[in-house]
């Protein structure tokens, strides 16, 4: 099942606007229409599910921050992968989003290419994208530690593991991770680039139980 997100393009707002109009662009601003777009597609799955998330470059910080707070203000605890920013960076771009992040563990494959973080307890660091089982490893031991029975993981993205590794080998990599988190009982969210092409894009697709493609030129 594929479906689609409408991106909302940013209006500035005027001074001469009435206090109403104001408040609705102040809430479209901050993500307000993509969080209720996002937590829509995902009411229909079941208990236990793996998303693959078609992502664009237009507002995706915004966009990624705003599905991490549809599942904080429900009370679930969560686990991030970020391979694309270090894993304080992310959390400095989810609180600026006011996103609550005390539930939420982050596995950080980035910063290491360059200098060695600061230990943190709720911040794991994986050497390199190119270490699968160590991340896998990582992510596990973060599910496993989780005590609440409401748990989600976001994968940010498999594009950048694309990168470093094998189209197979990624291939295998969700297919196991995803039946693994669904036995664990997490909702899963595994983040990709629209630019993929299609034929990895297609094999993706057969691991996941919805795909939801998110767009900034979607018609209405």
């Amino acid at each position: 099942m594929i479906e689609e997100i409408r991106i909302p393009k940013l209006v500035k707002q005027k001074k001469t606007q009435a206090e109403e109009i104001d408040e609705l662009m102040l809430y479209i601003e901050q993500g307000g229409s993509l969080g209720m777009q996002m937590e829509k597609k995902l009411e229909d799955l079941p208990e236990k599910y793996v998303v693959l998330l078609v992502i664009s470059q237009d507002r995706y910080d915004l966009l990624i921050a705003n599905i991490v707070k549809n599942f904080t203000k429900k009370g679930f605890s969560g686990i991030f992968v970020t391979l694309n920013k270090g894993g304080e960076n992310l959390i400095e771009m989810l609180e600026k989003n006011k996103v609550d992040c005390t539930n939420l563990f982050v596995v950080d494959a980035v910063s290491k290419n360059g200098s060695i973080p600061k230990a943190s307890k709720n911040i794991s660091y994986v050497d390199s994208p190119q270490n699968l089982t160590e991340l896998e490893a990582q992510i596990i031991d973060f599910a496993k530690k989780m005590q609440s029975e409401k748990s989600f993981l976001i994968i940010d993205s498999l594009s950048t593991l694309l990168v470093y590794n094998a189209e197979k080998t990624i291939e295998k990599f969700v297919h196991g991770l995803g039946e693994k988190m669904k036995e664990l009982g997490f909702k899963s969210i595994f983040t990709i680039r629209s630019k993929t092409r299609p034929e990895i894009m297609d094999v993706l697709i057969q691991f996941s139980d919805k795909v939801i493609r998110s767009e900034s030129n979607i018609k209405p």
